[in-house]
């Protein structure tokens, strides 16, 4: 993972060393905010022979990840359970680095998460019943702070929704991504956030879809403001909005009857094919790396299960895993 981030870099024009150098004015506010977490990953330097402070640049990179996220409830589904849906859409060299956690914290919830390099947490569920996904969301108020990749372990170890959506909205974030917030209750959240600011998004109609874009008007605003960022944007946006739209078409198409197949079915839309929910190899950007789905996953809250779609969820490779 290292050396694939320093080829990126590079490629960006930012050295190593200033990488290193810029990661380390997160450190502190880190450290405030997770200091187990901090232990944990000196631990992995350890154990792994990469220095800390170079694990740490990889949690300081605010680029991770396009997706297409749904959280359903039992309005939606046909035998009344709870959903958290998640597809990853990434960089296809970083496949390999893929790992599922199982986890069981000293008095935290167990987990089961699905991570990079077993590091850096992606999306998960625990035994209290919470699930978190993630969105990355362009935004203009980034600043040095605790960085969002950070606190995705603490939304792991949440027990209750509002302990969840405070861990979101951490005042000393450094960015935020949307980060859905589903409770096996039925209960969901979208806390769209920025660096400064947040937003919630309620779940009243049964299911709520989130992907790459603010929602609620006032929280455009933050969107990034250049002129060479607003073309990328504009780029970009043309295909989270179809996502967006798509999804969320699909999903009220199937209110009342939606089931583990019918997921499986969405996640491998391939409309506006290939920036689809199934995103076949592509550019988001003339200036980017070719992205992919990497992984899809859908969290079944009410029965603690995990189904895991390896690759594009087209292909069917589907694996369950239960939580302990």
């Amino acid at each position: 993972m290292v050396s694939n981030e320093k080829s990126r870099l590079k490629k960006s024009g930012v050295s190593w060393e200033e990488a290193v150098a810029r990661a380390g004015e997160y450190f502190r506010y880190a450290g405030s905010f997770d200091p187990d977490y901090v232990e944990w990953l000196g631990a992995y330097s350890d154990s792994s022979g990469i220095p800390l402070n170079e694990l740490f640049v990889l949690l300081c990179d605010s680029e991770k990840g396009f997706c297409t996220d749904i959280m359903l409830n039992g309005k939606a589904t046909a035998d009344g359970s709870v959903f958290s849906v998640h597809t990853e859409d990434w960089r296809p060299a970083d496949s390999k680095h893929l790992v599922l956690l199982k986890g069981r914290p000293r008095g935290e919830p167990s987990y089961l998460a699905m991570s990079s390099a077993g590091m850096e947490l992606i999306c998960g569920m625990n035994s209290s019943g919470l699930s978190f996904t993630g969105n990355s969301l362009d935004q203009n108020d980034m600043r040095v702070g605790v960085p969002k990749l950070f606190l995705a372990r603490r939304l792991l170890a949440s027990r209750t929704i509002s302990e969840a959506m405070f861990v979101a909205t951490e005042e000393d974030r450094a960015s935020s991504y949307n980060v859905n917030i589903c409770h096996k209750s039925g209960e969901m959240y979208c806390v769209e956030g920025s660096a400064t600011d947040y937003a919630l998004i309620y779940g009243a109609q049964g299911y709520l879809v989130h992907t790459n874009h603010y929602l609620v008007p006032r929280m455009t605003r933050y969107e990034s403001e250049s002129s060479d960022a607003i073309g990328r944007a504009l780029r970009h946006a043309a295909g989270t909005i179809v996502r967006y739209n798509r999804a969320s078409r699909l999903v009220r198409n199937s209110l009342g009857s939606i089931t583990v197949d019918t997921l499986k079915s969405i996640l491998s839309d391939h409309v506006n094919y290939p920036s689809s929910i199934c995103a076949h190899v592509h550019k988001a950007d003339s200036d980017e790396e070719p992205v992919k789905t990497l992984f899809s996953v859908i969290m079944d809250l009410t029965h603690s299960r995990m189904v895991l779609g390896i690759d594009n969820p087209c292909k069917g490779k589907w694996v369950e895993f239960e939580l302990d």
